[in-house]
Protein backbone atom coordinates (compact mmCIF):
# COMPACT_ATOMS: atom_id res chain seq x y z
CA UNK A 1 0.00 0.00 0.00
CA UNK A 2 2.84 2.40 0.80
CA UNK A 3 4.45 1.72 -2.56
CA UNK A 4 1.27 2.50 -4.48
CA UNK A 5 0.59 5.63 -2.46
CA UNK A 6 4.13 6.86 -3.03
CA UNK A 7 3.96 6.14 -6.74
CA UNK A 8 0.65 7.97 -7.04
CA UNK A 9 2.19 11.02 -5.34
CA UNK A 10 5.23 10.83 -7.58
CA UNK A 11 3.23 10.51 -10.78
CA UNK A 12 0.94 13.38 -9.79
CA UNK A 13 3.89 15.60 -8.83
CA UNK A 14 5.66 14.78 -12.08
CA UNK A 15 2.62 15.51 -14.22
CA UNK A 16 1.93 18.80 -12.49
CA UNK A 17 5.50 20.03 -12.62
CA UNK A 18 6.19 18.93 -16.18
CA UNK A 19 2.89 20.22 -17.58
CA UNK A 20 2.89 23.51 -15.66
CA UNK A 21 6.62 24.02 -16.06
CA UNK A 22 6.54 23.41 -19.79
CA UNK A 23 3.48 25.60 -20.25
CA UNK A 24 4.88 28.47 -18.20
CA UNK A 25 8.26 28.17 -19.89
CA UNK A 26 6.67 28.29 -23.33
CA UNK A 27 4.48 31.26 -22.37
CA UNK A 28 7.41 33.19 -20.91
CA UNK A 29 9.46 32.67 -24.08
CA UNK A 30 6.51 33.79 -26.23
CA UNK A 31 6.13 36.94 -24.12
CA UNK A 32 9.87 37.62 -24.39
CA UNK A 33 9.79 37.12 -28.16
CA UNK A 34 6.89 39.54 -28.59
CA UNK A 35 8.18 42.22 -26.23
CA UNK A 36 11.98 42.26 -26.16
CA UNK A 37 13.93 39.75 -28.24
CA UNK A 38 12.56 38.01 -31.34
CA UNK A 39 15.49 35.54 -31.36
CA UNK A 40 14.41 33.51 -28.33
CA UNK A 41 13.08 30.02 -28.91
CA UNK A 42 11.68 27.31 -26.66
CA UNK A 43 13.12 23.80 -26.63
CA UNK A 44 11.96 21.12 -24.22
CA UNK A 45 14.71 20.21 -21.69
CA UNK A 46 14.56 16.41 -21.93
CA UNK A 47 17.77 15.80 -20.00
CA UNK A 48 16.65 17.92 -17.05
CA UNK A 49 13.24 16.23 -16.97
CA UNK A 50 14.84 12.77 -17.00
CA UNK A 51 17.22 13.73 -14.19
CA UNK A 52 14.27 15.13 -12.23
CA UNK A 53 12.32 11.88 -12.70
CA UNK A 54 15.30 9.78 -11.62
CA UNK A 55 15.85 11.85 -8.46
CA UNK A 56 12.15 11.79 -7.67
CA UNK A 57 12.00 8.00 -7.98
CA UNK A 58 15.15 7.53 -5.91
CA UNK A 59 13.79 9.72 -3.12
CA UNK A 60 10.41 7.99 -3.27
CA UNK A 61 11.82 4.46 -3.09
CA UNK A 62 14.24 5.48 -0.32
CA UNK A 63 11.36 6.89 1.71
CA UNK A 64 9.24 3.79 1.10
CA UNK A 65 12.00 1.39 2.10
CA UNK A 66 12.83 3.41 5.22
CA UNK A 67 9.17 3.57 6.29
CA UNK A 68 8.59 -0.11 5.57
CA UNK A 69 11.73 -1.04 7.51
CA UNK A 70 10.54 0.93 10.52
CA UNK A 71 7.09 -0.63 10.36
CA UNK A 72 8.55 -4.15 10.25
CA UNK A 73 10.55 -3.55 13.43
CA UNK A 74 7.43 -3.29 15.59
CA UNK A 75 4.50 -5.63 15.95
CA UNK A 76 1.18 -4.37 14.63
CA UNK A 77 -0.41 -4.56 18.09
CA UNK A 78 2.35 -2.35 19.53
CA UNK A 79 1.85 0.19 16.78
CA UNK A 80 -1.87 0.34 17.43
CA UNK A 81 -1.33 0.74 21.18
CA UNK A 82 1.16 3.53 20.58
CA UNK A 83 -1.40 5.42 18.51
CA UNK A 84 -3.98 5.34 21.29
Amino acid sequence: MLCYEGLIYSVFATLVTVVLGTGLGFLSVEVAVKTTNPYFYHSFPWLIVLIYLAILLIVQFTTISYTTGNLKKQFLVEQIRAME
